[in-house]
């Protein structure tokens, strides 16, 4: 899997619309994937393994040394005095900031949560001819029963909180959202389709949007769009777009290996792993003899459900 050699060494915190630059971690930073799994041992001295579908990262952030100011800017958030959270937590790591559903088109949940779309229906498909990625064994189908004419069928990849408009960006940084799309080939051989990317405020109003050129999809083909987030951007919303008059009745349209990052250009899929809201667990620290320090200081975050 080829990609960039990307490098944004600076890692975010606060609240949608208003991130401020953390000091970066010094030594490794933690951020393993957790799932419940069980390994049940037979009479005879067999193993069943059972695991739950889904699951979240704990981080561990450290620094040896912040001076007291910076770590200040944390600590308002640990004891209350910036109110109740969930808070942002961007390190540039990510390399898809999707949940694994959207990412994998499907492959987590054997549904199309986290996704809607204004018209036609939308499933799990599971036949191999209609999936993009090599081994994967689902794709998104999106099925429309009678022509939509003149409008244009959105889809639209849900938030990964409850409360917020779409997902967290910095103002300043690029980003660029792709995927793989195509025609059913039987009912419909020819749709015109375009992604976009839709700023948001923290508020949830529009400020702009950047689009992929309008395009004739007559086989799997990717389609990408990207650009800065402006300065008053607190959001972005990534969609794939079809113009009606070019779907016919009964046709269908098919996504996969979708991709939203951090980023100058567009590279290889790659799993979400999702930039979800965390709470801090604890933040403990120390005073050395020179007070305008704190050592030994290690931030301890947990990832929240929708």
């Amino acid at each position: 899997m080829v990609r960039s050699d990307r490098n944004y060494p600076d890692v975010y915190f606060g609240r949608p619309g208003a991130l401020f630059k953390l000091p970066y971690p010094r030594g490794d930073m933690d951020k393993s994937f957790e799932s419940q799994t069980y390994d049940f041992a037979t009479a005879v001295g067999q193993h069943i393994v059972s695991r739950m579908v889904g699951g979240s990262r704990a981080y561990t952030v450290s620094w040896n040394a912040l001076h007291v100011d910076n770590f200040a800017k944390v600590e308002q958030y640990w004891t209350g005095m910036m109110g109740q959270g969930p808070w942002v937590f961007i390190d540039p790591s990510i390399p898809n900031m999707l949940l694994p559903n959207q990412a994998s088109a499907t492959n987590l949940f054997g549904d199309a949560r986290t996704f809607s779309a204004s018209l036609g229906v939308i499933s799990s498909n599971t036949v191999a001819s209609q999936t993009h990625r090599t081994g994967a064994t689902r794709s998104l189908r999106w099925l429309f029963s009678s022509a939509p004419g003149v409008s244009t069928p959105t889809l639209t990849l849900t938030a990964p909180y409850r409360s917020w408009f779409g997902y967290p960006v910095v103002p300043g940084l690029d980003y660029r959202f792709s995927a793989w799309l195509k025609p059913d080939g039987t009912v419909d051989s020819n749709i015109t389709a375009s992604v976009k990317l839709e700023w948001l405020t923290s508020s949830g109003s529009s400020v702009s949007v950047i689009s992929s050129s309008s395009t004739a999809i007559t086989a799997w083909q990717r389609l990408s769009a990207g650009g800065v987030a402006p300065p008053t951007a607190a959001y972005v919303r990534p969609t794939v777009v079809l113009d009606g008059s070019t779907i016919a009745a009964g046709g269908s349209f098919y996504v996969d290996e979708l991709l939203l990052e951090q980023d100058t250009v567009v590279n290889d899929w790659a799993p979400g792993t999702g930039l979800r809201p965390v709470e801090i667990l604890s933040l403990p620290d120390t005073v050395p003899f020179n007070a305008r320090f704190r050592k030994g200081v290690t931030m301890t975050l947990r990832e929240l459900v929708p």
